[in-house]
């Protein structure tokens, strides 16, 4: 009996063993789109109930091998139905963002209402990616 509880312990140690190794090996670095050059990496806001100000930061960074041009995010605000409401776009402070350089994006927008959601997205030059 005990030989048998034994052997079940040690199928069911090995088995987790496995199964735990697997995953791990199975995750790898996260894919990135080959046409996307410059992606949000953090972003942080706040909304003052008073005035109806939309303040925030956001961090965007070049993973391409090149230099951006102009790199910046659009803000998406959406009303409690889902549909955008407004938004605000906004350049960083660098006109050229070098390969594995990120730029702190700041923002603010007055509003006539609380926002429901918000939609952060990067993008470079004129174009949105």
């Amino acid at each position: 009996m005990k030989i048998r509880n034994v052997a079940i312990l040690t199928t069911v140690l090995i088995l987790a063993v496995f199964i735990g190794s697997s995953a791990v090996l199975a995750q790898g670095g996260c894919e990135v789109p080959g046409d996307l050059r410059v992606i949000v990496t953090e972003a942080k806001w706040e909304f003052d109930l008073k005035t109806c100000r939309l303040s925030g930061e956001a961090t965007v960074r070049n993973i391409c091998d090149s230099d951006v041009i102009a790199p910046g995010i659009s803000v998406g605000i959406f009303g409690i139905e889902g549909q955008m409401v407004n938004n605000v776009a906004q350049r960083g402070t660098e006109p050229r963002l070098a390969p594995g350089k990120s730029v702190k994006v700041k923002f603010h927008i007055d509003l006539k209402e609380a926002p429901a959601s918000l939609m952060f997205m990067p993008f470079e030059g004129m174009v949105s990616t």
